[in-house]
């Protein structure tokens, strides 16, 4: 049985694949790259070159982007750099 690095150690490979089968999956089409391409050269010329936010986190706000929606998370300061609703926990 081979464990999988979380908060806890003993999380085996098929309890967090079972944990993920509770999240949504949305497909990166064309649209969500674009917007996540755009999203993130904006943050990166308001920054004078690199904002240094990863693309996924560029994907992610790209998504809420689409959806009108907000982000939850604890990392707001990349989320506000790249222009989005940003919601904490």
């Amino acid at each position: 049985m081979r464990y999988v690095p979380t908060a806890r150690s003993d999380t085996t490979d098929q309890e967090v694949r079972n944990r993920l089968l509770g999240y949504p999956r949305v497909e990166v089409d064309e649209a969500i790259a674009r917007t996540a391409g755009e999203l993130l050269a904006t943050a990166d010329g308001r920054d004078g070159g690199s904002a240094g936010i990863g693309a996924n986190d560029a994907y992610i706000a790209a998504m809420a982007d689409v959806l009108d929606d907000a982000v939850l998370t604890d990392n707001v300061a990349d989320f506000e750099a790249l222009g989005v609703a940003v919601e904490t926990y």
